[in-house]
Parts: structure tokens; sequence; C-alpha cells
């Protein structure tokens, strides 16, 4: 009934017992006026027929199970493709090759089985990946984007993984993690490398813990205007890690750091590096630095930070931080860096909220 009547937005959620598999039927694919399908349906999805063709603008498949041939089928099948969305779907390997796509996620919140995404779009402007196992091992990601502006990645570092070099990119987004199988984080710099031209780069604290695991940080970041950091707190450990990579940053203008510390590991007090020390490092971007945002947690680190920017950074606008109500004694301190800013820097000061 909704394709006869020349429907546009179609959204199927299926509850079907009796049966394992689904095989939706070819006319919602040959319908001429349809544009967008989700489909959630808990069942094993067969791909059409590879002679279909389809208008199909946007596809989202939710908590369905599929194989090799939906690849396939959206490479030869849908040439008007822009945006491709997969939540919670059971696959084992995918191979996307499109000349329309723009936008594809695959999310996977916990392990999944999927061992090799292979992606080669070139009007790809936007990847959202969430994917998380067990074992690296006979796992590879490879990515041909070569105008891909948003990358977003979440989950297990692999062994096997090439992004080629995204000379485009604006806004890259890295939430890594070793698996049990690759502890070493070896290859971290192969995929900082391919970001390294975006303009917007935001990092987990593994991410940055791996970079003093490496060594110093040769890549050059000179695109990068605005880093955010998220980590469970600016401990001894990860400060040699942060210069390096912000030695390699002369042009940055916004820096936010935000700590997660957890209520249920003690750890000892964060408070080995003072503002002298980062005076010392002599780095480029104190001078082009214009926005500041840092969640105070364990220890001084966090605060020296802060105040080194505050009394260095000549062309800082605005400095946010945000605190614990055990930690308002901290305010006095920043005050008097103000007073011995070069720059009219304004300071806002944000209690946390008890979570």
């Amino acid at each position: 009934m909704a394709i006869r009547c020349n429907v546009e937005v179609l959204d199927l959620e299926l509850r079907i017992p009796d049966t394992t598999m689904l095989e939706l039927p070819s006319c919602i694919f040959l319908c001429g006026s349809l544009r967008s399908l989700s489909v959630h349906c808990n069942k094993i999805l067969t791909a059409p027929s590879l002679v279909s063709s389809t208008n199909l603008q946007y596809l989202k498949l939710t908590n369905v199970t599929i194989d090799e041939g939906f690849g396939k089928w959206i490479s030869c099948s849908c040439k008007c493709i822009k945006e491709l969305h997969l939540e919670h779907v059971e696959v084992e390997n995918i191979t996307m090759e499109s000349s329309s796509l723009e936008s594809f996620s695959f999310v996977f919140p916990s392990y999944c089985g999927l061992c090799h995404l292979n992606i080669s779009c070139e009007k790809l402007e936007d990847i959202h990946i969430e994917w998380r196992f067990a074992s690296t091992s006979s796992r590879s990601f490879r990515v041909f984007a070569p105008n891909l502006k948003y990358l977003k990645w979440i989950g297990n570092l692999l062994n096997n993984q090439n992004l080629g070099k995204l000379m485009c990119l604006e806004k890259a987004e890295i939430f890594l993690k070793h698996g049990v199988d690759n502890n070493d984080f070896s290859n971290v710099l192969e995929v900082l490398c391919s970001v390294c031209r975006a303009k917007v780069l935001i990092l987990s604290g593994e991410m940055t813990k791996a970079l003093l695991r490496e060594g110093p940080v040769s890549t050059p970041f000179a695109d990068i205007s605005y880093l955010g950091m998220h980590i469970e707190s600016l401990d001894d450990d990860i400060v040699p890690a942060m210069v390096s990579l912000l030695r390699g940053m002369p042009n940055l203008k916004t820096l936010y750091i935000k700590s997660d510390p957890s209520l249920f590991i003690h750890k000892p007090e964060a408070c080995g590096f003072n503002k002298e020390f980062w005076k010392s490092q002599n780095l480029a971007f104190i001078d082009q630095l214009k926005e500041a945002t840092i969640e105070l947690s364990n220890g001084n680190n966090e605060l020296e930070l802060g105040r080194y920017m505050l009394e260095d950074a000549k062309n800082l606008k605005e400095m946010v931080l945000l605190y614990s109500p055990q930690q308002s004694t901290h305010i006095r301190v920043v005050n008097e860096s103000k007073m011995n800013s070069v720059a009219t820097a304004r300071v806002v000061f944000q209690e946390k909220q008890r979570k």
C-alpha cells in the first residue's frame, strides 16, 4: 500500500518470530519515488537482486544480520545513495565501493564479529566507526576517501589499517584502545599521520599516552587550530606526550582538556609539572592561543598548565576552568595568575555538577 502511494520515506520495524530470514519485496527497491529506507527487524536480511536498481538516497539497517552480498548490491545497484548507516548489524566483511556515497557509519558499541572493513568512495565526506573486538588478529580497516572531511573512530586499534592521506579532513575524533594482543600501539603514529591535516583534532588519553611510548612526535600538525583531549586526568606520565604533541601545533588557537577521573581507582596526585616547567618548553602555540577550557581533576597539573597559559598567552581571550567543590581554593591561585597576565583574558569558573 505504501509503494502504491508513491512513498518517499519508509521506516520498517518488524517482528517476525516464525522465520529466521527476511527478504524484502522487490517492489520496495523498484519504487521510483522511494528515497529513504530504514529497516529494524532482528533477523537475517537477504540482499536484494543485483539486477534491481533503486533510487534510494538514504539507507539505515538496525539489528539485522547481513552478508557480503549487501555491500555488492549497494555498490552495483544504489547509484544515487548518499547516506548509509549500519547500527548493531552483524556482518563478517564489508566492502563498500560507491561513486555517490557521502556519509557512512558502522556503529556496534559492544564486541562484534566484523573482520574486514574496506571503504572506497571518492565522494565520501563523513565516516563514523564504532568497532570493538577482543582480538586484532585477522582484522583490517582500509579507506580510500580523498574528499573525507569528518572522521570519528571509536574502538580498538588494529594491526592492519590504512586510512590513506586525508588531505581534505576538517575534523577527526580518535578514541582508540589497544586490544589484548596489541599492547605496544606500534602503529598509532600511522593513524595520526593520516589525520594530521585536520583543523580540529580530538584524542583520547590512551592515544596520547601511546605517543609517549613511541617517542617524540615528528609529524607536523601545522593545520590544527583546535585540540581536544578526553582524559582521566593530566597524570605525570601523560604530560611529556602532551608536550610533544603541542610542539607540533604552532597554530593552535583553542585547547580543550576534559578530565573524567575514575571514582573507583585511587591514583597518586599528579603534581610533577608546574608552570615553570611549561614556560621552559618554549612552545610556539602559546602566542596563537585564544581560548582554553580545562577541567580540573586529580592533582595540580591541570591548574599549573592553566596558570602558564593565563600568564604567557598574550592573545588569550577566554579561559574556562571547571572545578569540583573541594577545589574552590584554586580560584584564588588562578586570580593571582590573572593579575600577572600579559593579556586581558576573561576567566570563567564553573563548578562541576556531582554525578
